[in-house]
């Protein structure tokens, strides 16, 4: 049988703070700066993942 992917939704925010941007996931408490919005993004991104890919799946019981 072929393996499911789950997809997570998750919301975020990003705002500048101290000539930075920050993506800032409150819901799992992940918060990632970058010098650029679209490089705090991807590093948030990139937190989500690593973060979903830790989590048990429905074979791991």
């Amino acid at each position: 049988m072929k393996p499911t992917k789950r997809r997570q939704r998750t919301n975020y925010v990003v705002t500048k703070e101290d000539g930075v941007f920050v993506a800032r996931c409150s819901d799992l408490g992940l918060v990632c700066p970058g010098v650029t919005e679209q490089e705090a993004i991807a590093s948030l991104e990139e937190a989500l993942k690593l973060y979903f890919e830790d989590l048990p799946g429905p074979a791991d019981g």
